[in-house]
């Protein structure tokens, strides 16, 4: 009676506990999501997934119930309500075609020699040649570097659904000349050739002897705008005083983030990347609200409305939001002095700095900056999954040896003083 009893006990405990499963999950079923590009935020049930393409499991005798959403930058959010469960062991395939409202084109890039690195405003990269695709419209920036070959810098206006074209003929490095920036008052952010090269004072080097214009952006004073004459093995100085705007019309907007490296985007329009130490200023804002968007790759993307009035400075500070998946790499922001050296990652050439590089793995990684006229600076850093590690490569000049003379020998001037002792001896007789 007594086995009998247990028996009985024990089949009962186990279809509570099979009852309580079933009430939990039970046997999972999975759906497959992707999109129209790819890299869209997934939100599943207000839970943030990862970006697409991407798989996530469910339980078969769960809540039938869920909400998906899916988001990009520069398209409108997709959302779905799904009432069913996909059974055990089956797939339900989501795909999800985004609508942009911000129209997009393309960048195709050639070089003459090609295989040249091509960064299209500070971030992402292609080698010569390819094609920027999902490029907002409007101005950016393409940069284009090889090595033994002068840095190309131009911008190119995108239409929606239009693709633009960048021909860079690159030139071969022969002698070069270095451009000292100054401004008073300091700390404007310098663009050589449509290139940003950092923030006064300055030393730009490895430019190509002749003319060069040089743009400055400060905050509350007008841009200023000069050209530089660089000579082949010497140093140029540009000294710059800044006109305060008395009467403003616009405004400012500082931008920063952790980590750095992020995009940034105003009204949809590129505008830079956030930098580490300062902060980015987009002058010549209209007064009115405005929508500042960052994004990085392996965080949320973040948007935030500013308020900006004429004559003031508005600030936008965002701690980004990684993922659910932790990242697996991490960033290198290498700068220079002087600006404009050749960067090495692990002996592989990079371009030239100021630059960021990303998707690094995490570990131990060398980085060489290299300048003719210098010594090589070499460092050895250790990169954080998800950080951004700051690298400044300090170049110390390569020292002028002046060639000296051996001492004459004493010998042969006595022998000189001989010979002519004895012409003048013979001539007096």
């Amino acid at each position: 009676m007594k086995i009998a009893y247990s028996v009985i006990s024990a089949l009962c405990i186990l279809f509570l506990i099979s009852g309580c499963a079933s009430a939990i999950g039970g046997d999972v079923g999975y759906y497959s999501i992707n999109s129209v590009p790819v890299g869209a935020d997934v939100m599943f049930d207000n839970v943030y997934l990862g970006e697409t393409p991407l798989v996530h499991e469910v339980y078969s005798t769960g809540s039938p119930s869920h909400t998906l959403s899916i988001s990009k930058y520069g398209y409108n959010t997709w959302t779905q309500t799904y009432q069913k469960n996909p059974e055990p062991g089956e797939t339900t395939y989501v795909t999800a075609r985004l609508e942009p409202y911000i129209q997009t084109g393309s960048i195709q890039v050639t070089s003459s020699p090609s295989g040249a690195i091509a960064r299209l405003d500070g971030g992402q990269s292609i080698q010569t040649p390819g094609t920027f695709t999902a490029v907002p419209t409007g101005r950016h920036t393409v940069e284009i570097a090889l090595y033994g070959y002068y840095p190309y810098s131009t911008t190119v206006t995108v239409g929606a659904g239009a693709t633009s074209s960048v021909n860079a003929a690159l030139s071969p490095q022969q002698s070069t000349g270095s451009l000292r920036i100054t401004s008073s008052p300091s700390g404007a952010e310098v663009y050589v050739d449509d290139t940003y090269r950092g923030y006064t004072p300055v030393t730009v080097g490895s430019l190509s002897a002749g003319r060069h214009t040089v743009r400055l952006y400060l905050s509350g004073y007008q841009d200023l705008t000069r050209t530089a004459e660089v000579y082949a093995g010497s140093e140029a100085v540009l000294q710059a005083t800044m006109t305060p705007v008395y009467q403003p019309t616009t405004g400012d907007i500082l931008v920063s983030s952790v980590p750095d490296g992020a995009a940034i985007y105003l009204d949809g329009g590129y505008r830079g990347i956030t930098l580490q130490g300062n902060a980015f200023d987009i002058s010549g804002v209209s007064p009115g609200t405005h929508t500042v968007s960052l994004l990085k790759s392996g965080y949320q993307d973040y948007a935030t409305s500013v308020s900006v009035t004429a004559g003031s400075t508005a600030t936008v500070s965002a701690a980004l939001n990684p993922g659910s998946k932790p990242p697996a790499t991490g960033t290198i922001t290498a700068q220079s002095s002087p600006s404009g050296a050749e960067i090495y990652l692990d002996n592989v050439y990079k371009g030239f700095s100021p630059v960021s590089l990303s998707d690094i793995s995490a570990g131990s990684h060398v980085v060489i900056f290299k300048m003719a006229g210098y010594s090589d600076a070499q460092y050895t850093v250790d990169i954080t999954a998800g950080q951004s590690t700051q690298v400044i490569g300090v170049l110390a000049p390569v020292p002028t040896t002046v060639p000296t003379r051996s001492p004459v020998s004493l010998l042969p001037v006595a022998g000189a003083l001989a010979v002519l002792g004895m012409i003048f001896f013979m001539r007096r007789r």
